[in-house]
This record gives structure tokens, C-alpha cells and sequence, in this order.
């Protein structure tokens, strides 16, 4: 049977304005980095706001403390942004899809346990068979970590398994285990990819 892990920001919802909005001002108040929206969108999906922020404060005099720092504010303002989280266009509609064909769905996501609350607020959360969040203790993507351990639970197979997402870390994150990917981008990129497409309602032809 076939199986589709789901990333969540950006590829089932659009939250990236609160999340850079977020960045934005955590990082001007802790450590006075003033940086446009547009150059955090654009950094932050090349890998992760972790990643990044981590790259960004490394020479201060204490990295691991000051991220730490960083994220205490940032959670903050972030999560003022969840009543303004929207759906991205098409998506109920390939979830419903996939429902109907009985494809076992899940969503594996970098977010903290706020994705709990906003799957059920977006009226979501009935289509998928598990929510994991890098809360849950696992090692963040690209690390196989989640995904071995959704195909031991579950019993997935491999060649009949589909990550989607919107960042090459998603990409990253599927290959690790052999499964197939696609990426939800309309930007040419510069990674190795599966498939990519710009509508969600292309899925249907790929699956």
C-alpha cells in the first residue's frame, strides 16, 4: 500500500510569514541583526531557521545558549501568527484524494508541538495516521530518524513510499530511505529531485 509523508510549513500550510516575521524580530531584540524578510524567507528555506539562526550566531560568545535564546523569543512571536496560518491552495483536495485511495498519510514536521493544535484548527488532522514533531525526540531531517520509524511501525514499504515537500532537506529526508519525492517548488533549484511541481492537485498524475 502506498504511503506519503507530509512536511507541514509550506507544503500543507502557509505559515512562512509568522515564521520569518518571528525570525525577524528575535533576532534584532537578542542580538541586534537587522535582516530583511526576504533574505530570512530566502535562507531559511534553503535549509532550516535552525540551521540558519545556528550559522548566523556562531561566533557569539556562547552559540548554543544563544539559539536557545533565540528560539525562547521566536516561539513567542511565532505562535501570535497561528490564527493567520491558511491552508495552501489545492491541498484538502489531494489530501481527500489520497484519502479516497486509501493511502496511508503522515505529517513529519521540524515544528514544535504547536502542530498538533493547528492540524486540528485547520480541520486536517482526520486525514493522517500520525503527527510527529521533532518535539517527540526524534533527530531533525534530514536524518532518516522519523521516517525509520514510521516503515518499522507501520510496516511501509519503501519503493511504494512518497515524502513531499517544499525545501531540499525534504528531498534529503525521503532519498535517505530509498523513498520517492516530491518537491512543491516553482523556482528552478539547483538539488536532484523525484518530481517537482507548482500545483498540489498535480500529485494525482504522479502517484
Amino acid at each position: 500500500m502506498k504511503s506519503i509523508v507530509w512536511d507541514f510549513d509550506d507544503t500543507i500550510a502557509n505559515s512562512y510569514p509568522g515564521i520569518v516575521n518571528a525570525t525577524q524580530r528575535s533576532l534584532r531584540e537578542n542580538f541586534d541583526i537587522s535582516l530583511s524578510k526576504d533574505t530570512i524567507f530566502k535562507e531559511s528555506k534553503k535549509t532550516s531557521v535552525r540551521k540558519f539562526v545556528t550559522d548566523l550566531l556562531k561566533d557569539q560568545e556562547n552559540p548554543d545558549q544563544a539559539v536557545d535564546l533565540f528560539y525562547k523569543v521566536y516561539h513567542h512571536y511565532e505562535s501570535e501568527y497561528h490564527d493567520k496560518i491558511t491552508l495552501v491552495p489545492h491541498i484538502k483536495d489531494i489530501l481527500k484524494y489520497c484519502d479516497e485511495k486509501h493511502y496511508i498519510q503522515f505529517v513529519v514536521t521540524h515544528r514544535d508541538q504547536s502542530i498538533y493544535d493547528l492540524a486540528k484548527s485547520l480541520g486536517i488532522e482526520h486525514f493522517f495516521k500520525e503527527i510527529i514533531s521533532v518535539d517527540d525526540g526524534y533527530k531533525r531531517k534530514p536524518d532518516p530518524d522519523m521516517l525509520n520509524y514510521l516503515i518499522n511501525k507501520y510496516d511501509l514499504k519503501r519503493d511504494e513510499l512518497w515524502v513531499v515537500g517544499d525545501r531540499e532537506i525534504d528531498v534529503k529526508f525521503g532519498h535517505s530511505v530509498g523513498a520517492k519525492t516530491i518537491l512543491l517548488n516553482n523556482q528552478a533549484v539547483d538539488f536532484s529531485y523525484d518530481y517537482r511541481v507548482n500545483d498540489l492537485l498535480e500529485i494525482k498524475k504522479i502517484i
